[in-house]
């Protein structure tokens, strides 16, 4: 797992343990601790794991909860389909101001992408969003609320995990299965008819309960994609998108952030989707491994195409994993580890590639500056947090398109 998985920026969030263990399943000591309460301790060289009561750790858990999280109050009145560029509009205020306007009707994905697509040089696909509204909307029409307040009076959904990732799993079947709106669907046909005919679309979750201080839940929600042939396809994919609002991880860490359920509400950010995948990764625009600020550097993720993604890699699969000194003479590139899944010697990028997300980064860097850099008056870290795919004929002739840029909350403890 590289610093920039999943499981590693949101156990850095939390500020718990993060431990990487041989033979775990195969470990005695912990096979004889199997569904009891424990105490893991670890420290950079040793660990220790003791039982304890549920008593004991349910004070320890009350002691250590995070600051709760309040989500500001959703932005309902938008209804439009607005292209990218249309949405995070600054205008007099600065470019924090506009974002956090944009997350309440579009969400944090889709505020970022609109500074992306405003900012020359970046290359993109081109998007559209779909507001919180429709979600909204959905979920009431449907009488989903109901069902959610149900199910959170509900004390043995509130004691049980098992329970609660059961009757989460019901939810989700139940959204997937409700009506959308006649209304809203005329509409987004028609938009989707006229400026994206005949191509497969893809609807990325875009929430108000991402991409913020204090809770950027990192792989929380799940994107979805329609197919061209198929409008039946088009409403399941939004239907499924709007259900990971209610997957089991998701709803736990936003418990664990106190984070009222029903005030999440998810819009879609809208492009076409990748037919062909070269590579993917993901990069941040500092160098984490540089605590002095005195090697500067982009540090990079990436994998050859495929079912290996970077964020969330199977067993036993390796990336690229380097600094880029796009900014130094000759642009050295360090490489921490390599891919196991392309050719011995070689390379997921070609220096030519490397050097074209290196331009990227760089402007991402300096764009989003006056909202969390040195710009807005950040003296400590800085970096964005950027994900970005290779698309093309083949490996050599693919080209980079940038998938979202957010704020990258620190290098931890």
């Amino acid at each position: 797992q590289t610093p920039l998985s999943h499981v590693n920026v949101l156990s850095q969030n939390r500020h718990n343990p993060n431990m990487g263990l041989r033979h775990a399943t195969t470990n005695e000591q912990l096979l004889s601790l199997k569904d009891k309460w424990v105490k893991l301790e670890v420290t950079a060289l040793t660990w220790t794991v003791t039982e304890v009561s549920q008593s004991e750790a349910d004070a320890w858990w009350e002691a250590h909860k995070p600051t709760p999280v309040v989500l500001p109050a959703a932005n309902l009145a938008v209804k439009d389909l607005l292209n990218a560029e249309q949405i995070a509009v600054q205008g007099t205020g600065t470019l924090r101001d506009a974002l956090k306007a944009a997350v309440l009707a579009f969400g944090g994905k889709t505020a970022h992408y609109s500074i992306l697509a405003q900012t020359s040089g970046i290359p993109l696909r081109k998007a559209f969003g779909i507001p919180a509204y429709y979600y909204y909307q959905f979920m009431q029409q449907n009488g989903l609320f109901a069902q959610l307040d149900a199910l959170m009076a509900d004390s043995t959904f509130q004691s049980s995990p098992a329970v609660r990732d059961t009757k989460l799993a019901a939810f989700r079947a139940a959204i997937e299965a409700a009506p959308i709106d006649a209304t809203f669907q005329a509409l987004l046909k028609a938009k989707l008819d006229a400026e994206y005919p005949g191509v497969n679309i893809r609807y990325r979750s875009s929430t108000n309960s991402e991409d913020l201080d204090g809770f950027p839940c990192a792989g929380c929600y799940e994107s979805h994609t329609g197919k061209a042939a198929s409008w039946s396809s088009m409403l399941s994919a939004i239907r499924e998108t709007w259900a990971s609002t209610f997957l089991f991880r998701t709803f736990e860490e936003r418990t664990y952030y106190s984070i009222d359920h029903k005030s999440v509400v998810m819009a879609l950010l809208v492009h076409e989707n990748f037919p062909t995948e070269e590579a993917n990764g993901v990069a941040l625009t500092a160098n984490p491994y540089d605590a002095s600020g005195l090697q500067p550097g982009f540090y990079i993720n990436v994998q050859a195409g495929g079912d290996a993604e970077v964020v969330h890699p199977p067993a036993g699969v390796t990336s690229d994993e380097f600094i880029y000194q796009f900014d130094q003479p000759g642009q050295p590139i360090s490489y921490i580890s390599h891919s196991n899944i392309v050719e011995s010697g070689a390379t997921v990028l070609t220096r030519a590639q490397t050097y074209e997300l290196g331009k990227a980064l760089s402007l991402i860097h300096q764009r989003f500056s006056s909202a969390y850099g040195p710009a807005a008056g950040n003296n400590g870290w800085y970096a964005m947090d950027v994900e970005f795919k290779f698309d093309g004929d083949s490996a050599d002739t693919a080209k980079l398109y940038i998938k979202q840029a957010r704020s990258n909350p620190g290098r931890g403890n």
